[in-house]
């Protein structure tokens, strides 16, 4: 077999088919890593992952449009290039590939999945792969990979949206709305969507979050409407509590929208990412000793929020907002929020 070690990068909404996949995978025999099944309650989920892929021989990149907008993902993908491992992307949507990625020829899942496995299967045993000992790659081959460390690519920026998490407590509130949803351009005819086609950057978030990153793309589609598409994440505050937030991330899509001052974006997916962890405090039996860390979790939540895209002669803004808590694995909620994102024309 020509590749023993096979790390699985993918954006946590596609681990139905991430996990089916790495079965499947498994029941030939290929080592599959992937960590939804191979990290262990009580071991550092950094550190498993970061072993993971130093000691892969090669990393299957599951493609879609949430992992290419995913910046865990992407840390996956380009480390492992800059390893000058292979990277063998796997498409299951139709998505626009991150810069450094394009040039790597991919194993098409979208249409029939047998072939797709099949291929796969025929690429990781070492079939018709090409010869990158020289740098030399063909077009044609089902995967080769960039070893140009000249290279600069425009890494897809990923936003911010925010929460502010309580865990373990009932009657949380929502915060109170910021945003004056007065319709401005039903009374100011200089405005127009040319005022607003073009790329966007994330300036500023409400609540202020310092780790975070973001796009906004607004584009004419030819008929009188606009086509919106957002991207936003945020890292959130490091705590001592033994179950936390750590990452939020969204996604939202509108094609053919009707420019108006509100839009609500309903092709969308939200995410929390969360962790939990749990050590004894004093010996058990059949469990561990005092000190000991018997839980180490990471989970991934799709929450339910809406998501309105403001527009002013003035100023761009992005809410997303959940009304009510709810329960995550582990015994975690996440309560209600609403967050604002700032952004600003790109010159």
């Amino acid at each position: 077999m020509k590749y023993k070690k096979i790390f699985f990068s993918y954006s946590r909404t596609d681990t139905a088919f991430a996990i089916k996949l790495a079965l499947d995978l498994k029941k030939d025999d290929y080592d599959v890593w992937i960590d939804q099944e191979d990290i262990r309650a009580g071991s550092e989920w950094d550190m498993q992952i970061e072993q993971a892929l130093t000691t892969c021989d090669c990393l299957v990149y599951i493609q879609s449009e949430r992992s290419a907008a995913s910046q865990n993902v992407l840390d996956e993908v380009y480390y492992v290039l800059e390893e000058n491992k292979p990277v063998i992307p796997v498409l299951i949507s139709e998505s626009k590939a991150p810069f450094r990625i394009k040039r790597l020829q991919y194993i098409n899942f979208i249409n029939n999945y047998e072939a797709g496995l099949q291929s796969l299967k025929d690429n990781l045993s070492g079939a018709a792969l090409p010869d990158v000992s020289n740098g030399n790659f063909k077009e044609g081959n089902p995967v080769y990979k960039n070893r140009s460390k000249y290279l600069i690519g425009l890494l897809v920026l990923i936003a911010a949206a925010a929460s502010l998490f309580y865990f373990f407590r009932t009657g949380t509130t929502a915060p109170e709305t910021i945003i004056n949803n007065e319709d401005i351009s039903n009374k100011d005819s200089a405005i127009s969507k040319e005022i607003f086609t073009g790329n966007w950057i994330l300036t500023g978030t409400q609540p202020d979050m310092s780790e975070r990153k973001g796009y906004l793309k607004i584009e004419d589609s030819d008929n009188g409407k606009l086509n919106i598409k957002t991207s936003v994440q945020f890292y959130y505050p490091k705590t001592n509590d033994t179950a936390y937030h750590e990452v939020f991330n969204a996604f939202a899509e509108c094609k053919n929208c009707v420019f108006k001052n509100e839009i609500e974006i309903t092709d969308k997916q939200v995410d929390v990412g969360s962790h939990r962890y749990m050590i004894l405090k004093e010996d058990e039996p059949g469990k561990g000793k005092a000190g000991d860390t018997v839980l180490n979790a990471g989970l991934n939540t799709a929450v339910k929020a809406s998501v309105v895209l403001h527009l002013s002669k003035d100023k761009v803004l992005l809410t997303i907002n959940k009304k009510d808590s709810s329960a995550a694995s582990y015994g975690i909620t996440i309560p209600p929020f609403e967050y604002v994102f700032s952004f600003k024309k790109e010159e």
